[in-house]
């Protein structure tokens, strides 16, 4: 009699953990708006940085990096800050998330003062889009999500383009790879966790 019991705790346990797991994704799939807000914000930066460059002729081009990714970093913080005070609750990919969203974000700003610092200025996107690849195949895996699993491959292939390419090109590769590894997922996932 014991064992039926022992099986059945261990089978109802089994599916307690399933449907946590199946909880956690439906949340990360409702994260959507992280994804479409900054592929569509680095997107129209590289769009302005180009048009700056190429049409304008302005010098300090690069400043509309610092103006629309800090608008960005507000924007999140205030987004997260208001979904926290609705969810409230902490699954394990959720704090995964967060912490390879912001060790990718301090690896940045490290990138950022070293690259200012040494003048590498053409160094800064094909590193960004190796990091991007990174943490898009890891989110990707986390959440069993196809879409961003090649996304971060795409990434990867566009930084190894970049590479090569001069600064202006750049601008045009990180403009496609968004396109391909946020923009493109992050509809993908605001479509299904319509259908939640």
């Amino acid at each position: 009699m014991e064992t039926n019991n022992n099986e059945f705790n261990h089978e109802a346990g089994l599916k307690v953990i399933y449907e946590m797991i199946e909880s956690a994704r439906s949340k990360i799939g409702s994260n959507y708006f992280y994804y479409l807000l900054w592929g569509y914000l680095v997107a129209f930066t590289c769009v302005a940085e180009y048009i700056l460059i190429k049409l304008v002729d302005y010098t300090q081009h690069y400043l509309v990096w610092p103006v629309f990714m800090g608008i960005g970093l507000v924007v999140t913080l205030l987004f997260s800050l208001q979904r926290k005070k609705i969810t409230g609750s902490k699954t394990f990919i959720g704090t995964a998330m967060i912490y390879l969203w912001s060790s990718w974000l301090v690896s940045f700003l490290i990138l950022i003062g070293f690259a200012n610092l040494n003048q590498d200025y053409e160094m800064i996107f094909p590193v960004t889009l190796v990091m991007y690849g990174l943490v898009i195949f890891i989110a990707g895996g986390l959440v069993d999500f196809k879409p961003l699993i090649i996304g971060g491959v795409l990434s990867w292939m566009a930084s190894v383009a970049a590479f090569f390419s001069p600064y202006q090109v750049q601008l045009v590769i990180v403009f496609v790879a968004v396109i391909m590894a946020y923009i493109i997922p992050g509809h993908i996932l605001k479509n299904k966790s319509k259908k939640r």
